[in-house]
């Protein structure tokens, strides 16, 4: 389930959940997350903030990943969105009273902490949902324009039309193939 809201204790978090990323298991995860990520076409930011959800043993608040990852809000903000929209990441709430002794103010504030979704079979399946299946149900009018250049090439369109074919092929296994892998990969029901 996306979005999925926990409570989490504030003393679960410690002082070493602030800082730098500081440990090699940590710099190694994060190191290892941009680098798949990059190798899927996804901005290297979104892999170094799931890599170090991945290696942390507590949640982590926005601010914690801007500060450890040393990354600008913004990239954090579109990387959190990206996971988010791809079933990565689910927000766990920690709800907190902040008091200001100067003012003897006291206020209740919730705050967002994210944690990994672990599970290979949601974390494919959101790939497939969000990346994939656009692609196999969208594109004719790209693959049509591809033909149509095709056959005004003379002298290689019979090479042209027949890759523009083979991309259409490939568009109609994919769209065949992709409710199958969905249901094959979907988290089951009750987990």
């Amino acid at each position: 389930m996306r979005g999925v809201r926990l409570t989490w204790p504030i003393a679960a978090r410690n002082s070493s959940a602030v800082g730098k990323v500081s440990t090699n298991f940590e710099r190694e995860c994060v190191e290892f997350f941009a680098e798949l990520a990059q190798a899927l076409g996804v901005p290297k930011s979104v892999g170094q903030i799931y890599g170090l959800l991945y290696a942390s043993p507590v949640p982590l608040s926005f601010s914690d990943i801007v500060e450890r990852l040393d990354i600008s809000k913004g990239s954090a903000s579109q990387g959190l969105q990206s996971l988010r929209s791809l079933g990565a990441t689910n927000v766990a709430v920690h709800s907190s009273t902040i008091s200001n002794p100067e003012s003897e103010i006291q206020r209740n504030v919730a705050r967002d902490y994210f944690e990994p979704e672990l599970s290979l079979r949601k974390l494919i399946g959101g790939v497939l949902s969000e990346r994939i299946a656009p692609l196999a149900t969208t594109g004719m009018e790209r693959l049509n324009r591809l033909r149509e250049l095709a056959e005004q090439d003379g002298e290689g369109s019979d090479f042209y039309l027949d890759r523009a074919k083979r991309l259409n092929t490939w568009r109609r296994r994919l769209k065949t193939v992709l409710p199958v892998l969905t249901v094959l990969l979907s988290p089951k029901k009750g987990k």
